[in-house]
């Protein structure tokens, strides 16, 4: 009951902030300029947001492979899992729309992403594995070695929301990505209680296991609702618990880390991802104005979110971006909590050790904050994360908070993430869902080609 009522106090504080009009303004602009409009910010880029745009595009033209149109998850290191393709697909989609390549660029860049969808190898489960090579486009490990690995239903998640939006911008191109995900085996990833599940494989053994924390299964599921899969208990928020810093209160994964393998920090990114690819609506949201969220739990999370680290910088002057990120030396990738083993501000590795001398304020945290949110805490980010770049290699991942320094290794993520933010600014929620038949309909429909799978029967009846 107390849970349920910290939800409703978040959801009464989303009314009362999350839609201020930010000032009264004259005349047309001041229309645009409202947050009735849209929340965050919008319009056409100015020069130093293309500026921007042109810088994280380095990244991409340093980091793909000719031979197989792949490109790197991180600078010079050529290998890429799945959450690295769906975020090259959206930052694809922004360097067309702000004409940083030719169309023709553009199509023979998607069709070397749609061919590897549809010819990769696939695990002994049926499903993608979570990680290949951007050279041989073959199943590895994280060494690069020759690996069945296993799998990752958040990452599968995360690229079919990506491959949803490419759909959505490039109709030609919808056939041959419904031929790639039809290939995928959905029972390995969604269970009959609506569970999104990940796996391991080592010598030869598969080990299944529960996937994802409060956030980003919520994010993920949204990939596979787009294909009529219906995880029901990875989209409920419980259970969840309830941490309160600086008088604001945050939800929690409520599951106990002494009974459950998983890592339970809060951190930005699946909130971020709600807003700028859904703008914390339900999927099936078609006609609501962008300045209103029909899912409205997840918009006060994510209010919450935002709105606990602007109070760090207000009550402690820290600034504060805080998501999960690479660092140069060990442990190689730590997530920037806001609060995580019964601690606020702590950063933390996969294992669970502490390393909060690690911790950054994120270039592309900073960046979708910025894009989502308009206010002077934003600002003040943008100033801090502005000048973190190669002017030949793309956004360096951050400044440390303890000493500003930088965190020069460049990742996919953190520059695919600014043209993320940039094409919000733009276009307003990414995902923009269309009534009308597909290929893939036609398969769901058909009783003598229907692809099984788990995958949704449609059959017309007689």
């Amino acid at each position: 009951m107390l849970r349920q009522c910290v939800l409703l106090l978040l959801l009464l504080n989303l009314q009362a902030c999350g839609l201020v009009y930010q000032g009264v303004q004259s005349g047309v602009s001041g229309v645009n300029e409202s947050q009735f409009i849209r929340q965050g910010r919008h319009g056409e880029l100015n020069e130093q947001e293309i500026a921007w745009a042109n810088t994280a595009w380095k990244y991409f033209t340093n980091n793909t492979q000719l031979s197989t149109g792949l490109v790197n998850s991180i600078d010079n290191y050529p290998t890429m899992d799945m959450t690295s393709l769906a975020d090259y697909l959206i930052a694809l989609q922004a360097a067309r729309q702000f004409e940083l390549i030719s169309s023709k660029a553009h199509d023979e860049r998607l069709t070397m992403a749609i061919d590897f969808l549809v010819k990769m190898p696939l695990t002994r489960q049926g499903v993608p594995n979570k990680v290949y090579s951007t050279t041989t486009r073959t199943m590895v490990n994280y060494a690069n070695q020759p690996a069945e690995l296993g799998w990752s239903a958040i990452d599968i998640g995360r690229l079919l929301i990506a491959l949803a939006i490419t759909k959505q911008h490039n109709p030609a191109f919808s056939e041959y990505i419904d031929k790639a995900v039809l290939r995928w085996n959905f029972c390995a990833l969604v269970s009959d209680k609506g569970e999104l599940y990940g796996g391991n494989i080592n010598n030869g053994q598969i080990h299944s296991y529960k996937e994802g924390r409060l956030g980003i299964e919520e994010y993920a599921s949204y990939g596979y609702l787009d294909w009529q899969i219906i995880p029901k208990k990875s989209m409920k928020l419980e259970p969840y618990e309830v941490a309160t810093i600086n008088g604001i209160d945050l939800l929690f994964d409520g599951r106990d880390p002494r009974f459950f393998d998983v890592l339970r920090p809060v951190f930005s990114t699946p909130y971020l991802w709600l807003g700028l690819e859904f703008n914390w609506d339900d999927i099936d949201d078609l006609s609501s104005l962008d300045a209103l969220h029909s899912n409205q739990s997840l918009a006060a999370m994510a209010d919450s979110i935002y709105q606990v680290q602007q109070s760090r910088w207000d009550m402690e002057r820290i600034y504060t971006a805080r998501g999960e990120h690479v660092v140069s030396g060990e442990p190689y990738f730590v997530y920037d909590a806001i609060y995580a083993l019964g601690t606020p501000w702590i950063t933390v590795a996969e294992d669970g050790s502490s390393h909060d001398q690690l911790a950054l304020i994120s270039t592309r945290v900073a960046f979708q904050m910025w894009a989502l949110w308009k206010t002077d805490y934003t600002e003040r980010l943008i100033t801090l994360v502005k000048e973190l770049y190669h002017p030949q290699r793309g956004w360096y991942e951050g400044r440390y908070e303890l000493s500003s320094a930088y965190e020069k290794s460049i990742t996919l993520k953190t520059n695919a993430g600014v043209l993320e933010a940039l094409l919000y600014k733009v276009n307003g929620k990414l995902y923009q869902a269309k009534e009308g038949k597909e290929y893939r309909d036609v398969r769901f429909n058909s009783r003598f080609d229907h692809p099984g799978k788990c995958l949704v029967e449609t059959f017309d009846e007689i």
